[in-house]
Order: C-alpha cells, then sequence, then structure tokens
C-alpha cells in the first residue's frame, strides 16, 4: 500500500514539472516571459506596406538590442496600409526623431521583428510620434517569383538576339556571295576575249582566200 502510495507521488512530481516546462516554453515563445512594465514607456507608430509574418509582441530592436515591443497592428483604410504601433521600453527614450523602421527576419525563416536605425535629428521620438520611414517586409514568395519572371525575361530576350545574329548573319552571307559574283564577272570576261577575237581573226583570214576567183589554165 505505501509502495503504490510512493509511485503516485512521484508520478504527479512528474506531471507538474512536465507542465511547468510546457508553461515556460510557451511563455519563451509567445515573448511573455520578458514582459516588462509599461510603466513611462511611450508608443510610436509606423505605416508598413506589407507586414508579412510580424504579430504582436514581436521584439523591436536597434543595433541587436530589443528596446520595445510590438503593442497593436491594425490597418489604414485611407492609405491601404498597415499601422503598427511599437511600445518602446522608457530607458530608450533619446531615440531621434528621423530613425527609420524595417521589418526584418531573425535568419532565414525566423520569426519577423521591427528593427529601428537611428537618424541623426536632435529632436527624439515622443509618445504619439510616427516613424515617416519605413521599408516593408520581404515577402518570400514575392521574391521567388521576381527572380522567376527576370529569368523568363532574360531568357526571352537570349532568344531574340539569337534571332537577330542569325538574321544579320544570314545577310552578311548574303551580300558576300553578291560580292563574290560581281568580282568574278570581269575576270571570267577577261579570260573569255582573247579566244574570240582570234577567232574573229581567222575568219577573217579565211574570208579573202575564198573570194580570190580561181586562175584559169593556159589551153
Amino acid at each position: 500500500m505505501q509502495a503504490s502510495r510512493a509511485v503516485e507521488i512521484w508520478v504527479g512530481v512528474f506531471v507538474a514539472l512536465g507542465l511547468l516546462s510546457l508553461f515556460f516554453v510557451a511563455m519563451q515563445v509567445s515573448n511573455l516571459g520578458e514582459f516588462r512594465s509599461a510603466k513611462g514607456s511611450y508608443v510610436v507608430r509606423a505605416h508598413f506596406g506589407n507586414i508579412g509574418g510580424l504579430r504582436v509582441r514581436a521584439p523591436v530592436s536597434m543595433a541587436g538590442v530589443t528596446v520595445g515591443r510590438v503593442e497593436r497592428i491594425g490597418f489604414d483604410a485611407k492609405r491601404y496600409e498597415a499601422i503598427v504601433d511599437m511600445r518602446i521600453d522608457p530607458a530608450f527614450s533619446n531615440l531621434p526623431e528621423d530613425t527609420s523602421a524595417s521589418i526584418l527576419t531573425a535568419g532565414l525563416l525566423g520569426e519577423q521583428y521591427v528593427g529601428l536605425s537611428p537618424g541623426g535629428s536632435d529632436d527624439y521620438l515622443k509618445d504619439g510620434d510616427e516613424i515617416e520611414l519605413t521599408q516593408s517586409a520581404m515577402v518570400l514568395e514575392q521574391l521567388i517569383s521576381r527572380f522567376l519572371f527576370n529569368k523568363a525575361e532574360e531568357g526571352t530576350g537570349k532568344a531574340a538576339q539569337s534571332a537577330t545574329d542569325a538574321k544579320a548573319d544570314s545577310l552578311a552571307a548574303k551580300a558576300d556571295t553578291a560580292a563574290a559574283a560581281k568580282l568574278a564577272g570581269p575576270a571570267a570576261r577577261s579570260q573569255a576575249g582573247p579566244p574570240a577575237a582570234r577567232a574573229t581573226a581567222r575568219a577573217g583570214d579565211r574570208a579573202p582566200a575564198e573570194s580570190k576567183p580561181a586562175s584559169k589554165k593556159p589551153h
């Protein structure tokens, strides 16, 4: 009886540890483990043409350091763009006003986050300000389709260029043949000229001989 009780206790302990591990993993995946108090923080906004797979609570980083989190994602019906509200930690209250924001990817197929690049302005971003310089996410499908389209255009251009070159070569060959025939004509006539002249001369020599009357023999 006591052995059975001990087994049940150990099973309960292992189940509790498993649940705690799952909770820890869920906290890490959802970025809730890095939740900080919003006291003293401020919100800045940015418009993007395409946010890709960006999610709420995605990191906002500068130079590889997390300076905030994505708080809200919406849609601007007037500009037909995505709106991203970012809550910045109060420790980073000196971001230049001309800071730019880009949607980047951690690794090749990792999660997407917002990367900030500081500008050179002496004025700083405040709560409610908007970041004007933005760069949308690079969608993998668009990159692949653009690559295939460029390859198709290159193939079409090469085929057209080959056809043009073949036509030019054909015209050049015809021109060379015509030029060779034109040069060969006078040479053939010059070679045929002297025999014809000699034949004419011989015919002229025979003509007087045939025109002389036959001499009469004396009786």
